[in-house]
């Protein structure tokens, strides 16, 4: 493959921009995401800062192996019977849904809990068919079963099913009737011919155990332990973890007591309030998106390399922008700024070889969260009021239709720490995403290209709060201009 060459002559005046409509979107319906042809050219004898992105599709320098997911959690019932959400969900292509069995609002099959007869009656027809529908979106599940939840009060207590005992020298469900409960699961999918393969067993177990506890830390390691090889004795081939497995002093002491897990998991959310401690500005958040916590991905794979033997797939099974929800949401969630933590994350994700990462949440009712204390319209990327996405669903919608597990990623650089950069090739055609970080203007030149080039672009040149695509053709000698907060994904044939 030769290397591309081109060259953008910066600082020209009056540059003409073609224009081409890919799909035009139809009143009210959600059968495309675009929406009006915008321009990404700059004009005018203004001497914005100048930004020099390269690219060399000659130089490969990993494969891809990111899948992009989503939570259905609070919204699992209305995803169910909207047909308009699953079809956004269709659109962007996501491979993995996670969902939650321990809470009142979300999916709970298991009716009661006899613990005499360490046995349960179950309902699994919602379950069936939401699954049904997420294999028919082209998606997986995992599903994550048990958990410590928060009440408003900040109490923490075990959600287990109705009638399961707990043991009130562990404050855990006993070990064989949760793990006979676990396995369960396993069991009706099996029967059903249903292939579900990915389970994590308890949500954030390091709200029971802690930092330094570690008498609680080998309680949950026996319960985890419990579950996994009743799960394994019915079907060996389920993927099991938990999201608290690459935290440093819970891997020390899981290699030495702890059953395998297959897959290294991992929550991240860069913020934890709306003011105060915990809070962070945008520039903040922007570089925590590309450092925290991605900082231990790789001794994390390491340590267990070095331990069992086995480089295990690493997925991050719940991201967001903010955690915070007991006073309202953080407004910046759903806006342009969201969708740059967003494009930066997903960005680190294909650069540290993640095989997955699942944002929390997939839709959320902006009408109800706009009456909280301070703003916000919930975790989702879709608005679930009128099935009109917001900005970082866009994101993962350029991701998820332009790239693939195994696309190969070329080498790409951005002369400013402002610009973020990502290039691969997808189906014979070479793709770059484009991630700006600050709010002011400047002029983006691209070295490597050549001839036309399509963009798929949003920024906030109109209101946030109607979020659409800008889609058009450019000249690759044309300098781009960003006027703040912007993702872009170009694209152009490969010429061989």
């Amino acid at each position: 493959m030769a290397e591309l060459k081109a060259r953008v002559l910066a600082g020209w005046a009056g540059l003409q921009v073609i224009f081409a409509l890919f799909l035009l979107v139809a009143p009210n319906s959600f059968a495309s995401p675009f929406s009006q042809t915008r321009s990404i050219i700059s004009s005018g004898m203004i001497d914005y800062p100048r930004i020099e992105v390269t690219v060399n599709a000659s130089v490969t320098i990993g494969l891809n192996n990111l899948s992009l997911g989503f939570m259905l959690d609070h919204d699992w019932e209305g995803w169910l019977q909207d047909s308009v959400l699953r079809e956004c969900a269709s659109n962007a292509s996501f491979k993995i849904v996670r969902l939650f069995d321990w809470k009142w609002s979300d999916l709970r099959p298991c009716i009661s809990w006899n613990e005499s007869t360490t046995s349960g009656a179950f309902n699994w027809s919602n379950i069936d068919l939401l699954v049904k529908r997420i294999f028919g979106i082209g998606a997986e599940p995992l599903f994550c079963l048990g958990a410590f939840s928060e009440s408003y009060t900040g109490e923490r207590s075990f959600c287990a099913p109705p009638g399961m005992a707990i043991n009130p020298e562990t404050a855990l469900p006993y070990l064989d009737s949760w793990a006979t409960y676990c396995a369960e699961w396993v069991k009706h999918f099996k029967s059903t011919g249903c292939p579900v393969r990915f389970y994590e067993i308890v949500n954030e177990p390091y709200f029971y155990f802690g930092w330094t506890d570690s008498v609680k830390l080998d309680n949950y390691v026996k319960l985890w332990n419990a579950a996994a090889r009743k799960m394994r004795e019915v079907n060996s081939n389920v993927m099991l973890s938990h999201d608290a497995i690459m935290f440093g002093q819970v891997m020390d002491y899981w290699t030495k007591y702890g059953d395998d897990v297959d897959f290294l998991s991992f929550h991240k959310y860069d913020c934890y309030a709306t003011e105060g401690p915990g809070y962070f500005d945008n520039a903040a958040m922007l570089d925590r998106a590309e450092s925290h916590y991605f900082n231990f991905v790789d001794q994390a794979r390491l340590k267990w390399f070095n331990s069992r033997g086995k480089l295990l797939p690493v997925i991050n099974s719940e991201s967001g922008f903010s955690s915070t929800w007991k006073n309202g949401t953080d407004p910046r969630i759903t806006q342009m700024i969201g969708a740059v933590w967003t494009a930066l994350e997903l960005r680190m994700g294909v650069l540290k070889g993640l095989s997955g990462n699942i944002y929390y949440a997939f839709s959320s009712s902006a009408s109800i969260c706009r009456n909280s204390a301070t703003g916000g319209y919930g975790f989702g990327m879709v608005n679930s009021d009128d099935d009109k996405p917001w900005y970082p669903y866009y994101v993962h919608w350029m991701l998820g239709n332009n790239m693939q597990v195994g696309d190969p990623i070329i080498y790409s650089n951005s002369s400013s720490n402002d610009l973020r950069s990502l290039a691969w090739i997808h189906n014979e055609t070479m793709n770059i995403l484009l991630i700006y970080k600050i709010e002011q203007e400047s002029k983006i030149t691209l070295q490597g290209l050549e001839g036309s080039v399509n963009f798929i672009k949003i920024d906030e040149t109109i209101s946030w709060r109607t979020p659409y695509l800008q889609i058009g053709i450019i000249d690759s000698k044309a300098a781009l201009s960003m006027s703040g907060y912007t993702v872009v994904l170009l694209q152009t044939p490969i010429h061989t």
